[in-house]
């Protein structure tokens, strides 16, 4: 094994060690409700309609929802530091092409690079968490994860208000590549390779499954309020792909994604409970929006 792959799970400063992660992942959750904000002056700046302007994000969720189940598989074919890394350049990327763009789909594209980034990033800050922090102050480590995830969306319509009061929508994507920036220099500077690259045989229909399933169920939700019967149709489509798919991890020797401790009582309804928490979250943001008219 190479000086670059050798594996270190007890930083010098385990703190610092997940400020990279955590600050793409703070830019990948406030990017979510900042657009909503964005989204008039996108329609003006390339006269597009709302059914047109709602791609933004319906595509970077969707890019998001098909990347994440497929962390775990990349945290052992990639080292942690070329994962994150490549994680913070995507997204760095993705936001100067937004920033950039000379027409709409030029920025659909930076917006879906994005959400290739935000996939890698989410599950990476626990993974890592786990992985790095000894058992008295994982509660610690955790708790400021998950901080990072419940307050960048919380912020993200006043900022981007701010910027949009004083300046463009494009210095909204400008701000990500500054912090992104950031978090590539103490990803350089403090982190470590934390999981062992043993490079499993890829089970390439799961990985199928896994994308048709989550992508499905993420634009037929998207869908609803656009058209009903479509909308419908794709969560049905969905669900039966996610059923198959469940089916196939749970009897798999090596799952994709392991189904399997959701059969535990308290993980199931833990897992439940943070998934309202999130969803109250980010609907709450665009519900204000919606109301007060935060143009």
């Amino acid at each position: 094994m190479s000086q670059a792959q050798k594996i270190n799970t007890k930083p010098l400063h385990p703190f610092l060690s997940m400020m990279g992660v955590l600050i793409g992942g703070f830019v990948g959750m406030f990017s979510e409700t900042s657009l909503n904000i964005a989204l008039p002056s996108i329609m003006k700046a390339f006269n597009i309609e709302t059914s047109s302007v709602q791609w933004l994000v319906t595509g970077y969720m969707l890019v998001t929802a098909i990347v994440l189940p497929l962390s775990s598989l990349m945290t052992k074919h990639f080292s942690t530091r070329g994962l994150v890394r490549f994680a913070l350049i995507d997204f760095i990327v993705g936001a100067l092409i937004a920033a950039l763009a000379i027409n709409f789909p030029m920025l659909l594209v930076g917006r879906m690079i994005q959400g290739i980034a935000n996939g890698i990033f989410l599950p990476l800050m626990f993974s890592i968490a786990m992985k790095i922090f000894p058992p008295n102050k994982l509660g610690t480590a955790l708790g400021m994860a998950a901080l990072v995830i419940m307050f960048a969306p919380a912020i993200g319509p006043t900022i981007a208000g701010i910027i949009l009061g004083v300046s463009s929508w494009r210095v909204i994507f400008g701000l990500f590549v500054v912090f992104l920036v950031i978090g590539l220099f103490f990803m350089e500077r403090y982190l470590t390779n934390v999981f062992e690259v043993t490079k499993p045989k890829v089970d390439w229909s799961a990985i199928l499954l896994s994308t048709a399933s989550f992508g499905l169920i993420v634009f037929g939700t998207s869908y609803l309020s656009k058209n009903i019967a479509v909308a419908l149709i794709t969560l049905v489509i969905g669900l039966a792909f996610l059923a198959f798919y469940i089916r196939q991890q749970l009897h798999a020797a090596a799952p994709t994604l392991d189904f399997a401790v959701l059969k535990k009582p308290e993980f199931f309804v833990g897992s439940v409970l943070v998934m309202l928490n999130f969803a109250i979250t980010l609907s709450l943001c665009i519900f204000c929006q919606c109301t007060y008219k935060m143009d």
